[in-house]
């Protein structure tokens, strides 16, 4: 038998989280492998993403998120990190008294460093498989006038880049699964065999359909 897999979010947003509890609920016996992370419940656009693991290579996450003082209220109801850029802590209640309540503050950099364990300090003698996608449905008018959406389009720079920290991170035999929008993709990307166009209109909704990973992470887990 293989070294365990796990089973992580690199961004950009919840969908990845609620397709990987449709999955748990469908297939009970895999959920060992769904490791709650640091870009579960955030928005972070690609480049988000890189930055954070790029921290993450350095050795410098766990301080970078660690630091009150990095941190501020952005449109009146996003929680940002100065050395984050283009990552918003999404799903947090009243950020204004939750930044200026020491013991709320505490909780949230608590949760924060939880969160980010699996990227800080990652497990040896484990397998790794990372997922990225750009394909929630709200997702482009979600960070209308926040994020600039360019930086969320999956180019072959960041795609390389990507899978290069993650393997230095995670160890050379980490594997991905990107899974893009056609219109937010670069057409050399399609050549690369982690990478999966779904055309799933844009709209209200952020779950996606319940089996729509379903192909991937059954892939992934066989």
């Amino acid at each position: 038998m293989g070294a365990p897999l796990r089973i992580l979010s690199i961004g950009a947003s919840c969908i990845n989280r609620f397709q990987f509890q449709h999955f748990i609920e469908r297939h009970p016996e895999t959920a060992p492998a769904f490791l709650r992370g640091l870009f579960d419940w955030n928005i972070a656009s690609l480049d988000a993403s890189l930055r954070a693991l790029r921290l993450a290579r350095n050795g410098a996450l766990t301080e970078t998120l660690g630091d009150a003082e990095r941190y501020r209220i952005a449109w009146d109801t996003l929680i940002v990190n100065g050395s984050l850029p283009e990552f918003s802590f999404f799903r947090e209640d009243t950020p204004e008294q939750l930044l200026a309540d020491p013991v709320r503050r505490t909780d949230f950099l608590q949760k924060i460093a939880h969160l980010s364990a699996p990227f800080a300090t990652p497990k040896r003698g484990q397998r790794t498989h990372l997922v990225w996608s750009n394909i929630q449905p709200n997702l482009p008018d979600t960070v209308e006038n926040v994020i600039p959406w360019e930086s969320f389009r999956l180019t072959e720079p960041r795609y390389r880049e990507a899978r290069r920290l993650g393997c230095q991170i995670f160890g050379d035999d980490t594997t991905f699964t990107f899974i893009a929008a056609p219109p937010d993709a670069a057409h050399e990307v399609n050549a690369h065999r982690d990478v999966f166009l779904v055309d799933l209109p844009r709209g209200s909704d952020y779950e996606g359909p319940p089996g729509l990973f379903e192909p991937f992470l059954q892939k992934v887990l066989a």
